[in-house]
């Protein structure tokens, strides 16, 4: 067997050159042969190796012989694999692939790298893959990779359009492997494909509908394709202002997660009735909004509410210091008898689930429950269009949605403008059916213009009059009034309104 497996080896070096790889080929077949004994496996001696890889560098030793070795062309379509779903090979992903590796990375992204390798110098790469990777935290080393290691070339961007029978968002990319860096300043052709219509006359909707970018404007921060005169007002409106994540000094909260709702979060009915059978039962009971709770300016509130009981690492508790669990479930039964028979119907699932404190009663560990105690300007994760509301009732909210503890009706007013939203469809990714994602790495970065009171103010009335009645007629009105006065403070030209307005 060993002899014919060394004929077919011998068959893949096609030049005398590769001659004295011979060697080689044989020491990496006996490794594959060894590996293959201890895995207790068996083959006949005519089938190909039954490996979990290719290896091309074996099966195609000519092409990766010589100085600038490799192939001149990669395509592919990567397998879309989120990162929960490869748990189990993440280790060996970490240890492949270096630095490179992202904990929280889809598969694709691996893709990226491994094509490139497989490339020469001056050949190209061209996947049809997730264009999460543009916007997404965990996508910072894959656009690093592609504009360093890479020049981008063409990007076409399918969005949520329905090009396969899942929603994947792909993207086509197509990069050309570079070593030196580039002396000219290169562009890149660009166009964005939003329709099924569009999907069928790709190359239409290129040819008339593309624009070019500097390559160079591909931040590794966050790719935004966009044209010229966008990105000059992006950079623009940047200038003027403070990012938002500088201006509230980095306070940005997420809400809160039980780990299992049906056990804390409790509607009115069960609410009256856990507090007459134990009136201290109050204490613990918070009134609670989800993100599809809040609006623009206001919050519809479903009589909601959420037992919350924080770890015993955030307070203190006359049962934090028991010696044993019996020990503290008999003071947390005799503290707040009805809750604890409350809680006790899911004891087995709330002790299997992750977001508990130290005991299965309470929630996990949050350094900051005080906050929504606070004023604070509270949204979802996931709107077409900014749903700022302000809250004053100290409700509290249920993960994903995020708070500001805070009562500046300016800045309110700025994140329910249609400067944000402008900014944000540019800045933040986008979900099916064009959701766009206000998470806080996005909403972070929009520029707050840093202005004296006697400018704020008129926009503060304004904002007053509106959290009078959100529902009044004049609200329209009233918000076309607050846009033209922001305008105003980020001194848009008129051509720059309509840019804003017109998308």
């Amino acid at each position: 067997m060993q002899n014919i497996d060394q004929r077919r080896v011998k068959g893949k070096i096609s030049s005398q050159k590769l001659a004295k790889d011979y060697e080689t080929c044989l020491n990496l077949l006996a490794d594959i042969t060894e590996q293959r004994t201890n895995l207790n496996q068996s083959r006949k001696a005519d089938e190909e190796l039954d490996l979990p890889f290719t290896p091309l560098h074996l099966y195609f030793a000519d092409v990766f012989s010589g100085d600038n070795h490799g192939f001149d062309i990669v395509i592919a379509n990567p397998p879309y694999v989120r990162q929960e779903q490869i748990k189990d090979i993440k280790p060996h992903l970490k240890e492949e692939f270096g630095k490179f590796f992202r904990g929280t990375a889809d598969l694709y992204t691996y893709f990226y790298k491994r094509g490139l390798e497989l490339l020469k110098t001056g050949g190209h790469l061209c996947f049809i893959a997730p264009n999460k990777f543009m916007r997404a935290g965990y996508g910072k080393n894959t656009r690093e990779l592609l504009t360093t290691e890479a020049t981008p070339e063409v990007i076409i961007d399918f969005g949520d359009s329905p090009v396969f029978d899942a929603t994947t968002y792909p993207a086509i990319v197509l990069v050309e492997k570079t070593i030196e860096p580039v002396k000219e300043v290169p562009t890149i052709d660009v166009a964005i494909i939003k329709t099924k219509q569009q999907i069928e006359q790709v190359a239409e909707v290129v040819a008339d509908h593309g624009f070019k970018m500097p390559v160079a404007d591909l931040s590794i921060d966050g790719w935004t394709l966009e044209s010229k005169e966008v990105l000059d007002l992006m950079k623009k409106l940047r200038q003027i202002g403070t990012p938002l994540g500088e201006y509230v000094q980095g306070r940005f909260y997420r809400g809160v997660l039980t780990g299992f709702n049906d056990a804390f979060v409790i509607d009115a009915a069960t609410r009256d009735k856990l507090i007459a059978e134990d009136a201290k039962s109050a204490e613990l009971i918070k009134p609670w909004l989800r993100g599809r709770d809040i609006l623009k300016w206001q919050v519809k509130w479903d009589d909601l509410y959420v037992i919350n009981i924080p770890s015993s690492a955030n307070k203190e508790w006359l049962w934090s210091n028991a010696k044993t669990e019996s020990e503290a479930r008999q003071i947390f039964d005799k503290t707040y008898p009805a809750i604890h028979a409350h809680l006790s119907q899911w004891e087995p699932k709330l002790k299997k689930r992750n977001d508990q404190g130290k005991f299965f009663w309470e929630l996990r560990s949050c350094a900051y429950y005080a906050e929504f105690e606070q004023p604070k300007i509270i949204w979802g994760n996931l709107a077409k269009y900014p749903k700022f509301a302000f809250d004053t009732v100290c409700n509290y909210i249920s993960a994903p949605a995020n708070l500001i503890p805070t009562e500046d009706l300016y800045l309110f007013a700025i994140l329910n403008s249609k400067i944000c939203k402008w900014l944000i469809e540019r800045q933040a990714a986008v979900r099916s059916g064009d959701f766009l994602e206000f998470k806080p790495m996005y909403v972070a970065e929009i520029p707050i213009c840093s202005v004296i009171e006697t400018q704020k103010a008129p926009i503060i009335e304004l904002v007053k009059t509106i959290l009078d009645d959100p529902t009044a007629p004049d609200v329209r009105r009233l918000e076309a009034e607050i846009d033209e006065l922001v305008f105003e403070l980020y001194q848009l030209t008129e051509g720059e309104r309509a840019l804003v307005t017109e998308s």
